[in-house]
């Protein structure tokens, strides 16, 4: 079928025929794009219409052409499908669980494109050029050689018709390849579905079925929205792309006290990145109680004062990020020897039997250790007690039971990253893991991420890391039993 080839020519006339709410709705957002994302949108759109030059051509040409409101539906989705949620609040007057509700029942995106962008946004700069370079007998130097993204190395493929819908084989081995376990099986979960979507581009007049809208003024966004949400109901759908926030469609959100947001208690007993855990969290709304270079007995006594202050009654959430020296499996504080605080301990000193102030809230546990000590004669241990979709790390079995497995009490998210004391000794060191948690939990509340997504990025950037300095490892456990979704 032929595609509907837009150019930039016929775009004053486009917008002059059409009502000015939709152009300006489309000006505004285009303008807020970055270039990157603009290339995303383009690629998602693949397969409902063909941007020559310019996409706002083509979004006013498209909305034009099926005489409706599909243009504001199809725009809404995405900047779902980009996470751009700010804009679906600011220009659509609606907010992401909305919107993710709807797109349930019915998307105008196809499965595969969205499955191809979500990749892209999770591959890392050098791991797009590890898997470049596997492709290098693929495809031409020249063509790789403009390639900037992973969508720019999958359109490459569409054109030698080694990737498509229904042909994945290529991309998932080439994942495997660079040890990306989790995008493998994000491909598999697609490939298993059984609904792929064509590649082949059916007329626009014919992919859609709508029902007549009256067009409503760009200055009325609420109702405007209303009028979209209802035409995108009615779009013959293909069903979203599995993964983490489809699987957690149905949950229910945590609970936000608005004057009271959260609290998050810090303990540095290092010396590094304390103040910049208390900048973030302040950043992020919480009230923040700060300590630094506590010993035991001190750390002790905080942590088992807070379990019985009133003011976890009021809070909505609870964060505890501890910096200290320690084993394995036990907190020194500033103390340099004894056995120290238990981590077990510590996460039972939150449970609902003995702090019922935080029954049913979310608990969320940051701990950076710097061993100084390790248990003689310990083999290490592979991944697979690793609950993360991080790639491969490995660390010592010394870790007992109960700290390798899921935490007993619900609510919980619990992330320990461990490191060799030796890292302290450098000038001005920083924790790649408590760094890579501070940027990824402010760039997630700005895009509204999961929290689980969060974390899920910060291991692969610890990850990364990992490969270059593999002298210098950090080696994250992570596991939750979080019931409902959650973000901060």
């Amino acid at each position: 079928m032929p595609q509907t080839t837009i150019t930039s020519s016929i775009y004053t006339g486009l917008y002059s025929e059409m009502a000015d709410g939709f152009p300006n709705m489309v000006h505004n957002v285009t303008a807020s794009l970055k270039k990157e994302e603009c290339k995303i949108l383009e690629y998602l759109c693949t397969d409902l219409f063909c941007v020559d030059e310019d996409l706002r051509a083509a979004l006013l040409a498209f909305a034009k052409q099926t005489q409706s409101q599909a243009g504001h539906a199809l725009l809404m989705e995405l900047m779902f499908r980009i996470k751009r949620f700010d804009i679906l609040k600011k220009v659509f007057a609606t907010n992401r669980q909305q919107v993710e509700g709807i797109l349930k029942m019915r998307s105008a995106v196809s499965d595969y494109r969205i499955l191809i962008a979500d990749v892209s946004e999770n591959l890392e700069d050098g791991e797009l050029q590890s898997l470049i370079f596997l492709l290098s007998s693929i495809l031409p130097k020249e063509r790789l050689d403009r390639a900037t993204s992973f969508i720019d190395v999958v359109v490459e493929l569409e054109k030698l018709d080694e990737v498509s819908s229904d042909k994945l084989d290529l991309l998932e081995q080439c994942l495997r390849d660079i040890c990306r376990i989790d995008l493998v099986k994000k491909i598999q979960a697609y490939k298993n579905r059984g609904q792929n979507v064509s590649c082949a581009v059916p007329k626009v007049q014919n992919s859609f079925k709508f029902t007549p809208v009256q067009r409503q003024s760009f200055v009325q966004p609420v109702k405007q929205t209303q009028c979209c949400c209802q035409e995108l109901k009615n779009l013959k759908l293909s069903v979203p792309e599995t993964g983490t926030q489809y699987q957690q469609a149905f949950m229910e959100e945590y609970e936000m006290n608005p004057e009271q947001r959260g609290l998050c208690v810090i303990i540095d007993c290092v010396g590094f990145d304390g103040e910049m855990l208390n900048q973030t969290f302040e950043r992020l709304g919480f009230r923040v109680i700060f300590h630094s270079l506590l010993g035991l007995k001190e750390t002790q006594k905080v942590l088992e004062d807070l379990t019985r202050n009133r003011i976890l009654q009021r809070v909505s959430r609870f964060v505890c990020c501890i910096i200290s020296r320690g084993t394995d499996n036990h907190l020194l504080a500033t103390d340099s020897s004894g056995l120290g605080i238990w981590l077990e301990d510590l996460r039972q000193l939150f449970s609902p039997t003995q702090c019922p102030s935080l029954c049913g809230k979310p608990k969320l546990f940051f701990t950076q250790i710097y061993r100084t000590t390790q248990a003689p004669n310990t083999p290490l241990m592979d991944d697979e007690y690793l609950e993360t979709d991080a790639p491969a790390c490995r660390y010592a079995r010394s870790l007992c039971a109960d700290a390798r497995s899921v935490p007993v009490s619900a609510d919980v998210l619990w992330s320990v990253c461990r490191a060799e004391i030796k890292l302290l000794e450098g000038s001005g060191h920083q924790s790649v893991y408590l760094h890579a948690l501070n940027s990824v939990l402010l760039r997630g509340h700005e895009r509204k991420m999961l929290l689980w997504d969060v974390m899920t990025e910060v291991n692969r950037k610890v990850f990364s890391y990992n490969q270059q300095n593999p002298d210098n490892k950090y080696h994250i456990q992570l596991s939750h039993t979080l019931l409902k979704k959650l973000y901060l």
